[in-house]
C-alpha cells in the first residue's frame, strides 16, 4: 500500500496557547511554559529568545532549513528546553530527516514529561512510518493514544499502520473508534482547524480516505457488504452528485448472489 502523505494532517504541531500535523497545519510549542516550570535560565536569555522566536517563525512559514539553523543556535544557548527540541524535530520532519526528528522528539519528552507529549509521540510514529517501520509507528501512536485517548486522529493513524501490516481486524477497530471519537468531540476544532468543511460529511475527518481504508479492512476480512458500503461512502465524499450505484442497490445485489 502506498504510504499516506504526511501533509494530509498527520503531522502534529502545537501552539501553546493553542491554535493547532497530524494535513498540514504547523503547530509549534511555545517555550515560555517549559522555562517557567523548570525555573531555568539560559546562559544568554536574550540570544536564546531571539533564536527560538526566529526558528518558530520560519517553522510556521515552512522554511525548515532556516528554522533548523535557528533552533540549533537556541539549543547552544540553552540545551534543556523541551519545546526547542520538539520544534527542531518538526524542522527535521519538514526536511525529511526522520531519524534526527525521532531523536529530538524523544529528547523533548525527556525534558518535559507532560506538555505536548501526545504530539511528540504522534510525530515519532509519523517519522517511523516514513522510514517504513510500521511496528514502531504503532508503538508510538499507541503512546499518543494513551496520553490523549479522546483524539480520533490517533486511532485513524494507527488504523493505517495496521492496514500496512495486514492486521485487518485491528485496523477496522481503530477506524471505527476514530469515527466514534470524531463524532463525540465534533465541536473540538483545535486539531482540525484546516480540515475542509465538506457538507456531505458527518465530520470533516471522515473523508474519502477514511471510508476507503475502512472498506479495505472489511474487504480483507470477507465482509463485502461492509466494504461496499464504505466504498460508496468514499465515492459520495468525492462525487456527491455522481454516485454510480446506490448503497441500497449494492447491498441488494450482494444479498441475491
Amino acid at each position: 500500500m502506498k504510504p499516506k502523505n504526511i501533509y494530509s494532517f498527520l503531522f502534529s504541531f502545537l501552539i501553546i496557547p493553542f491554535t493547532a500535523n497530524v494535513g498540514i497545519s504547523f503547530f509549534s510549542l511555545s517555550t515560555d511554559i517549559g522555562l517557567f516550570k523548570k525555573e531555568a535560565k539560559a546562559t544568554n536569555w536574550n540570544a536564546f529568545k531571539l533564536n527560538f522566536d526566529n526558528g518558530y517563525r520560519n517553522l510556521n512559514k515552512g522554511n525548515y532549513q532556516k528554522a533548523l539553523d535557528y533552533f540549533n543556535k537556541a539549543i547552544k544557548n540553552y540545551g534543556l528546553d523541551g519545546p526547542t527540541f520538539y520544534n527542531r524535530g518538526n524542522a527535521y520532519m519538514g526536511l525529511e530527516k526522520y531519524e534526527e526528528a525521532i531523536k529530538d522528539f524523544l529528547r523533548s519528552i525527556e525534558l518535559d514529561s507532560e506538555t505536548g507529549n501526545q504530539y511528540a509521540y504522534n510525530n515519532i510514529a509519523i517519522s517511523y512510518e516514513n522510514l517504513g517501520d510500521y511496528k514502531n509507528a504503532i508503538k508510538y501512536i499507541s503512546l499518543a493514544i494513551k496520553a490523549y485517548p479522546e483524539d480520533g486522529l490517533y486511532f485513524e493513524n494507527r488504523g493505517w499502520y495496521n492496514l500496512e501490516l495486514e492486521n485487518y481486524k485491528q485496523a477496522e477497530k481503530d477506524y471505527i473508534k476514530a469515527g466514534e471519537l470524531y463524532l463525540k468531540y465534533k465541536n473540538r476544532t483545535r486539531m482540525y482547524e484546516n480540515c475542509p468543511k465538506i457538507k456531505t460529511l458527518v465530520h470533516c475527518q471522515m473523508d474519502s480516505n477514511y471510508y476507503n481504508e475502512l472498506g479495505i479492512a472489511k474487504e480483507n476480512q470477507g465482509d463485502l457488504k461492509g466494504a461496499l458500503f464504505n466504498y460508496e461512502k468514499a465515492i459520495e465524499a468525492n462525487y456527491p452528485k455522481e454516485k454510480s450505484i446506490s448503497i441500497i442497490t449494492t447491498v441488494e445485489i450482494l444479498e441475491n448472489n
